[in-house]
């Protein structure tokens, strides 16, 4: 019952204009702001942890632009997700490093394309599966009766899907290694057995260890990409970065730590919309109470 609700909803915010739809999601986030949730507290912890040198009104600020950018994010996936993929790739604007991709995707080498949190993730996927067969990485909801929606939106962009299990993580490196695709986000916390701790904004951060794992044992290529949001009902620019060669250093820590800065020259981009109510801070490195008490 919950899954078809949360399917009509996702139906009827797809009907909207995607200015109307954006200015909606906004407004959601406004109401989040205003009423000092969760996901505002959240905010302004990572905000501050990460941007000290920033003064108290403009940390303020970036913690507003950031909630009203989730907010965007949350309908606009509902969009892009029922919309004609057509209608969706006709809205890319601009794609600031498109070379490297067809290089790499040329090339006979297995392809780690890296997502992180910003902008609306979800779009990495389209301009990808236009050029080429891939697999992603999931983790299933908690909701299990939304994961087979949540799989119906995400082929409507392309791509199949692998769970972050070991079964799962096999498969993917079987198709590196046989040179094809796999996607990632990599700045989700992993459970403390499959991550280690390296500075991220020059705090400690549970990393996964999975990414460079994956890229030293199939000697697959690393590209991160960005889809950052433009204004209005403008849509959207993809940017693709080549990986700083230390990702595949064979030691943890070390490639970890790549990984972090990686991701913090992606954050660069638009910090503002990068993901900053998640709780990447959550598990201390020496067991003291957590950022987010």
């Amino acid at each position: 019952m919950k899954a078809r609700f949360v399917s009509l909803i996702a139906h009827l915010l797809s009907l909207l204009p995607l200015r109307l739809n954006r200015a909606l999601g906004a407004s959601i986030a406004r109401m989040a702001y205003l009423l000092r949730t969760r996901e505002r507290r959240i905010t302004k912890v990572n905000i501050a942890l990460c941007y000290p040198d920033k003064s108290d009104s403009e940390q303020a600020e970036m913690v507003y632009q950031s909630l009203l950018h989730t907010g965007r994010q949350l309908t606009e996936c509902a969009w892009i997700w029922n919309r004609p993929a057509s209608t969706t790739h006709g809205l890319i604007r601009e794609i600031k490093g498109e070379q490297l991709l067809r290089e790499a995707l040329a090339s006979s080498r297995g392809l780690i394309l890296v997502s992180p949190h910003i902008g609306n993730w979800e779009l990495c996927s389209l301009e990808l599966s236009r050029s080429a067969p891939f697999t992603y990485f999931y983790r299933s909801p908690r909701n299990q009766a939304l994961e087979p929606l949540l799989m119906k939106w995400r082929a409507h962009l392309g791509g199949q899907p692998a769970s972050l299990d070991s079964a799962g993580i096999r498969a993917g490196l079987r198709i590196l290694k046989k040179g094809g695709t796999v996607g990632i986000l990599p700045d989700q916390e992993p459970d403390r057995e499959n991550g280690v701790f390296a500075p991220f904004f020059n705090h400690p951060a549970l990393t996964m260890t999975l990414l460079p794992r994956l890229a030293t044992r199939s000697n697959a290529q690393v590209i991160f990409t960005v889809s950052e949001r433009l204004p209005g009902a403008q849509g959207w620019r993809l940017h693709y970065l080549p990986a700083d060669t230390t990702a595949y250093h064979d030691q943890p820590v070390e490639s970890a730590t790549a990984v972090n800065k990686n991701v913090e020259r992606c954050i660069a981009i638009c910090p503002e919309q990068y993901l900053w109510s998640y709780k990447r801070f959550d598990t201390p490195e020496d067991g003291t109470a957590q950022q987010y008490s």
